[in-house]
């Protein structure tokens, strides 16, 4: 199977089955049409595991923010290299939510369960075994308690901004790898439109929640690609009895006869 249909296979597959390294590996290797990229970044982690000379929470922060060198990207954030794990872990640098996959795939391969968090406008952290304890992987792995991820959240947000203790519950890799989905189909519109349609040929066959069908449909529009938006239209009027998408969707197959 080729990258790409493993990828929309796994992604349509039951959602507790998304193994988070190879799923956004397989991304990065549809993208870039090269397979190689699974095989040199699954190894890649493997050689990061094996040279940990601590395998404890401390110890793989030192072993990848001290020693390893890995950073957050804070001179070119949205570049869409950053979404990319395979770039990352050649690269060391990388967004919030990749350098978390980063630290989660290598404490698994050490026996150190890390759970994603996926704050909104961040991406933390959690040891399973220290369920108060989240980690900063942008900022050097950083320990953060509860207080401190509110302050963090209203930097991003603005003081006053609404917290829910919801924001720290921990999530499943398919979500994870949907917010690298949805990072770099931003990373993309503003930086490189013409990689933009093979990430959204690969969108389209995924399952989505009703405000993402209708954003995605939005931008497919916007691309000239009118069969797709009508597809996803016409699956968001299935989901939530709307005529409106239904009349769009046929507006749209009207201007492909």
């Amino acid at each position: 199977m080729d990258p790409a249909a493993e990828f929309v296979a796994t992604m349509c597959a039951d959602k507790g089955s998304v193994v988070l390294d190879r799923s956004l590996l397989l991304l990065a290797a549809a993208l870039r049409d090269d397979p190689g990229i699974i095989t040199s970044g699954l190894e890649n982690l493997d050689r990061l595991a094996d040279s940990c000379a601590e395998p404890t929470v401390d110890g793989l922060v030192r072993h990848l923010f001290d020693e390893g060198g890995f950073v957050g990207d804070t001179s070119d954030y949205h570049d869409p290299r950053n979404s990319m794990l395979d770039v990352v872990l050649n690269r060391r640098q990388g967004m919030p939510i990749t350098l978390a996959a980063v630290m989660i795939e290598t404490g698994r391969r050490l026996g150190l369960r890390f759970d994603g968090i996926g704050m909104p406008g961040h991406f933390l952290v959690r040891h399973g075994g220290d369920p108060i304890r989240y980690l900063d992987p942008y900022a050097g792995g950083v320990t953060l308690d509860r207080v401190e991820c509110v302050a963090k959240f209203e930097s991003i947000h603005g003081n006053g901004a609404a917290f829910d203790d919801r924001f720290l519950e921990p999530v499943l890799a398919r979500n994870v790898v949907t917010r690298v989905l949805n990072n770099l189909t931003a990373s993309l519109r503003m930086r490189d439109p013409s990689k933009l349609d093979c990430l959204l040929s690969l969108r389209v066959q995924l399952p989505m929640a009703p405000p993402e069908l209708r954003a995605l449909a939005e931008l497919c529009e916007s691309r000239g690609r009118y069969d797709e938006a009508a597809l996803l239209l016409e699956r968001l009027a299935a989901a939530t009895d709307t005529d409106a998408a239904a009349e769009h969707a046929r507006r749209l197959r009207a201007r492909l006869n």
